[in-house]
This record gives structure tokens, sequence and C-alpha cells, in this order.
């Protein structure tokens, strides 16, 4: 097995327990913030998952030999996490506060949606065949769990999911661009970046921290469903790109719908069965897709941490190292390392997905 198809798999793996985590978490934030501020909720939530996060970004060994965030990368960090640590997570606090638990657990698979319209339509990424079919079937099975007559109010709540999902969207889209670097940095700067200027604003609003079991739930949720599933996201995207992470994570709401039948009572209908179908129809496809073909790689220079071996090494690493950057390592074993290297023009054939090495046209 390549050190790329090892990260492909760590890829969808990563991702199919970010969307579990995740998913899981709507339905049971609805249940723990009604009359809650929508700020102070989404704010506890963030917290939650920077107390996660923030001691195992400190604590983690530099042997992972993940390239750190640079100076450059703030102003992309900062506007990714006031689209998806702060715009989002208020909105769909909102829409939670209208809709049944199940319902808003289904349509989050609208984050799917716009983050595939956004990767392939804007950012060039190619699913092929059998990736757009998946797409489509995930899409389908949203539809059928999102079927039926909605009033006023739950329109409303609709529309304040959809502006969370559209902003999730983007996020995805823009995170991808920061994914060569550490996603454990990445995930606990933006929640704690998230977090204090939200509990900030609730305070300065005079809305109270809630009772000591319902502040204690949200954090617990925020660490899991937020912290965890951040993390694990950022690493399918530097793994998948943007399109095909959206399209696994699309199993989010169906999980989210699970969670709601067995621990809040939603009904088990058949429309859920019928998802349920096309959803694990939609993931199976595209874990079993493969995608390769002659292609040109442009020259390239960038850092982040990449795989070297004798034998099976990746074929875009051949670059030569200088003293330091082979520090602390065995000579003649398989290694995983960070430094600024330079990807001369190659021109070859292989499987391979739309992570930043593979943006060529088709």
């Amino acid at each position: 097995m390549t050190s790329q198809t090892r990260e492909q798999r760590r890829g969808w793996l990563s991702d199919l327990l970010a969307a579990a985590l995740f998913g899981s978490s709507a339905p049971l934030i609805g249940s723990f913030s009604h009359g809650a501020s929508p700020v102070l909720v989404a704010g506890l939530l963030y917290a939650g998952a920077a107390l996660v996060l923030l001691p195992l970004a400190l604590a983690e060994a530099p042997t992972s030999r993940h390239a750190p965030i640079q100076q450059g990368d703030l102003p992309l960090l900062g506007l990714i996490t006031l689209l998806g640590g702060i715009a989002g997570p208020i909105a769909l606090v909102k829409g939670l506060a209208l809709l049944t638990p199940g319902a808003s657990a289904l349509l989050l698979n609208l984050e799917a949606v716009f983050t595939v319209l956004i990767a392939v339509g804007v950012g060039k990424e190619h699913l092929g065949r059998e990736g757009s079919a998946a797409a489509a079937l995930a899409l389908s099975g949203a539809l059928v769990l999102s079927a039926g007559p909605l009033g006023g109010s739950q329109w409303q709540g609709v529309l304040w999911i959809a502006l969370a999902c559209l902003c999730w969207g983007i996020d995805n889209n823009l995170s991808q661009r920061l994914s060569l670097r550490n996603p454990l940095q990445i995930s606990a700067a933006k929640a704690l970046g998230a977090a204090v200027p939200m509990l900030a604003v609730a305070n300065l609003q005079g809305h109270a921290i809630p009772f000591a079991w319902m502040s204690a739930a949200l954090l617990g949720i925020g660490s899991l469903g937020y912290g965890v599933s951040i993390w694990l996201d950022m690493v399918a995207l530097a793994a998948l790109g943007a399109a095909r992470e959206a399209v696994v994570f699309s199993t989010a709401p169906f999980l989210g719908a699970l969670v709601a039948v067995a621990l809040l009572g939603s009904p088990l209908s058949p429309s859920l069965l019928l998802a349920a179908a096309a959803m694990a129809l939609s993931t199976g496809l595209l874990l079993r897709s493969s995608h390769g073909h002659w292609h040109r790689h442009a020259e390239l220079d960038h850092q982040h941490r990449h795989f070297h071996a004798p034998v099976e090494g990746d074929a875009h690493h051949l670059h030569p190292h200088r003293p330091e950057d082979l520090a602390d390592l065995e000579p003649g074993q398989p290694f995983w390392h960070s430094h600024r290297h330079r990807h001369d023009p190659l021109v070859h054939e292989h499987p391979h997905v739309s992570d930043v090495h593979h943006r060529h046209q088709h």
C-alpha cells in the first residue's frame, strides 16, 4: 500500500468519525438549549471544543512532523473562524429552536450540497462519475428525509439552518487551503477564536450562564461534536479534498436522525430507512471509486507533512534535504517529516483525489 493510499484511507475513516460526532450533536444541542441565548450556546459549544483541543495541541509531540501555522495563514484562519466558528453555529442554534431534533439533523445535509457546489464550481475539484453519483444519492437521501409540510416558524428554522450550512460550506473550502498545516493547531485556534468572542458578547448582552448541568452538557457535546470532529475533518480535507470530504460527511444528518430516534423518541419512519439505504450506498460508492490518468504537476514550493521511504515512497516528494531536515531520523527507514521543499514539473499517471497536489484540468 502506497503512502497516498494510506493517507486516503486515513482520510475516509477520519471523515466518517467526524460525521458521526457532528451529526449526533445536532439533536442533542436542540434538546439542551431551549430558551437559551444562541450566542451563549454556540460559545459554550466552542468552549468545550477548546477545552479538549488546546491541551492536545500543547502536548503534541514534535515527532508528529506537522507544518505549524504560519503568520501568513492568520487572515484566512480568522475568516474561517468567523464563518464556521461563529456565524454558522449561531445560525444553527437559532434554527434548532424552531424545528424538531430529527428534522434539524436531517437538514444539515445542506452543508454537503453547498460544499460540493463550491468545490466543483469554484475550486475546480473533480468528482468523476462515481463521485457525482455518490453525491446525488446522498442528496436524494436528504430530500427524502426532509420532505413534508412545514409551518411558518419551521420555514424560518429551515432558513437559519440553510444559512449555517452555507457558512460551513464556504468554511470547508477555505479550510482545505489550510489543510497542509497542523490540523490540531488549526482546530484549536479556531475553537478558541470562536469561543472567547461569543462568550464575551453573551456576557455583555446580560445572558446568564445556564444551569450547571446544562452548561456541562453543552461543553461535553462541544468537546466531541465540534472539537474532535473539527480536528478529524481537517485531516479528511487534507487527504480527500473538499468535495469528497463533503460527500462522506453527508452521512452526518442520517446519524443525527438515528440519535434522535434512539435517545429522543423521534419516530422511526419508512423515509428514514429509505434514506439510510441511499446514504449507505452513497458512501460505499465513493469509497470504492478510483480516479487515475496522466496528469501534469506544475512547479510548486510549499511546506507540509509528507512521506519518504526507500521502497513505495511518494513520487511527488523526491527532493533533496538539508542536514537539519533529517535531524532525529533513522537513516534508511521510512519517515514522515515537514519542511519547505520544491516540486519540480512532473508528468505521470496514478490514482488520486483533488488534494492540494492534484488541482489540474480534466
